[in-house]
């Protein structure tokens, strides 16, 4: 499990599908296996999302058992202050309410030290244009940008413009 600082963790989620005609106990029985064998950190719908690596083999196990096997997903966890504007592009609140992006889809980067304050001052400017959300700055780390990872390129080139260091939160390089 990789952490960052911010209360931010990287996260397994697997998809159940239900094929039709399935009885409603057979749901039931996969439900109490993946209860007493795995451990489900959170739930969205029919989405059961994992901490690491060994419990998301034991789901996909299980489901691929039962038949229930659906998409799998890489996820990460954000603080609950993060703003995102169009979370249902890029990810989903929860049934406990913690958030998640999918991991694929977003880049998340913090603006390091410039030589000039003015410099740093334009490119946040500039790159907030393509920002989709933010993590909040806390004691220990600056604010952090969600941007999407197709943007890597022009992120990096608005820094290099303004002499300004990039850190990689997700994903790292």
């Amino acid at each position: 499990m990789q952490t960052w600082g911010y209360d931010m963790r990287h996260m397994y989620g697997i998809e159940l599908n239900v094929p039709a005609g399935k009885l409603p106990g057979f749901y039931a029985q996969v439900i109490h296996k993946i209860g007493d064998h795995v451990n489900v950190f959170d739930r969205d719908k029919l989405l059961f999302i994992v901490e690491n690596q060994a419990e998301q083999e034991k789901l996909v196990t299980i489901l691929e058992k039962s038949n229930m096997l659906g998409d799998a997903f890489s996820l990460l966890l954000l603080p609950s202050a993060t703003t995102i504007d169009q979370l249902d592009d890029i990810g989903f609140v929860s049934q406990n309410e913690h958030l998640y992006v999918y991991a694929d889809q977003v880049a998340i980067v913090t603006l390091g030290a410039p030589s000039h304050s003015e410099d740093q001052w334009a490119a946040k400017e500039q790159l907030r244009e393509h920002v989709l959300g933010v993590i909040p700055e806390n004691t220990q780390q600056p604010e952090a940008y969600l941007i999407d990872q197709s943007l890597i390129p022009l992120a990096e080139g608005i820094a290099k413009a303004y002499q300004v260091k990039l850190v990689w939160l997700h994903p790292t390089t």
